[in-house]
């Protein structure tokens, strides 16, 4: 879709009766940024004519932000995996380090006697770190917090997607996903994909079903900024996750992909011994999970549920609300929450 000849946009004026011709790309300007030929007649941006353009700059520009935006996501998804890997790495040193029963056999006196000496301190060591990363932890939360107020991230929604369009998106995906799994034309269902996505830029499917048509032309970064957006609209759909892991695999960041599958994992290892009311180990499970990534939201929420089906109500609302600091609109989380006040008032 050729967007500076499509999209008719009406002069933010009211008292206007003409189009917007001009974009001020000004950054000190403080009038109305979109502007006709009836502004230009009052003398708006007068000041400062070398930063007006005509309207379809402001196309170009939209798809010069996206692409940024997407780089930038992409710098941010590769420094929390390395955050991430750091994780790991400190988890198996532990776990090398303190856990030595299978090879007791073969250590020396020497070697068991530093075990000894290094272990007797284990609690003194147990504080230090526990303390520490719910230090940095609390930072780091409370940096990002100070971003999203700073940018004003979540102080716009600039549209509301009408049911007709959600209706198309639906339409054209279940086209392309034809022509992705039947056909096995990537390039074609792409492109049906893309027109899914200008009626509902949200519709989770569509952006999965183009990271995988991605991933399987072998365009693997691009597949990962794609699986990145699915992850945002529906963060607990196990294969977007895995087409991230398996084309950082491709790619060579083989930490990077196996942190991924491990997350993967954990998520669905916790919930089976959950079904399979196997609580303790369960929780034992969530728990690393949980120290890999203290804000995961299915890690919470399923602990609150493991919690709940031990009726330990008080201890299972507090990781339903972190869940829900996370998420607070999510229907099944808000509505177990309610069953544990229920409970609670009737004990």
């Amino acid at each position: 879709m050729n967007q500076g000849e499509d999209i008719i946009v009406k002069c933010p004026n009211p008292e206007h009766t003409k189009n917007v011709k001009q974009v001020c790309f000004d950054e000190s300007c403080k009038e109305q940024r979109l502007y006709c030929h009836e502004c230009i007649k009052i003398g708006m941006h007068i000041t400062h004519l070398q930063h007006q353009e005509e309207l379809p700059s402001l196309f170009e520009h939209i798809s010069t932000i996206e692409k940024e935006s997407d780089d930038l996501i992409n710098t941010i998804n590769k420094q929390m995996d390395l955050i991430q890997n750091d994780f790991f790495l400190l988890i198996g040193g532990i776990r090398t380090k303190y856990q030595i029963s299978k090879q007791l056999p073969n250590l020396n006196s020497q070697q068991i006697n530093s075990f000894l000496t290094q272990s007797i301190h284990f609690k003194q060591f147990q504080l230090i770190i526990e303390n520490l990363l719910q230090q940095f932890i609390k930072e780091f939360q409370d940096q990002i917090k100070k971003l999203q107020n700073d940018l004003n991230l979540f102080a716009l929604d600039y549209y509301q997607i009408s049911k007709p369009y959600i209706e198309k998106s639906e339409e054209l995906y279940k086209i392309g996903y034809k022509l992705y799994w039947n056909d096995d034309k990537y390039d074609e269902a792409i492109k049906i994909f893309d027109q899914a996505l200008n009626f509902n830029p949200k519709h989770q499917l569509s952006l999965f079903t183009k990271a995988e048509s991605l991933r399987n032309l072998g365009q693997y970064n691009e597949a990962i900024i794609w699986a990145d957006k699915a992850l945002q609209a529906d963060p607990k759909h196990r294969r977007s996750l895995f087409t991230k892991a398996e084309s950082l695999r491709k790619l060579g960041q083989y930490n990077e992909a196996i942190f991924g599958l491990i997350k993967l994992c954990k998520q669905i290892q916790s919930n089976s011994l959950r079904q399979l009311k196997k609580f303790k180990e369960a929780m034992e499970v969530i728990e690393q999970s949980l120290i890999i990534n203290p804000n995961h939201f299915n890690s919470l929420r399923i602990k609150g549920q493991c919690l709940h089906d031990q009726k330990q109500y008080l201890q299972a609302l507090i990781f339903y609300d972190k869940a829900l600091e996370i998420d607070s609109n999510h229907k099944w989380t808000k509505k177990r929450k309610n069953e544990c006040l229920e409970a609670i008032q009737t004990q």
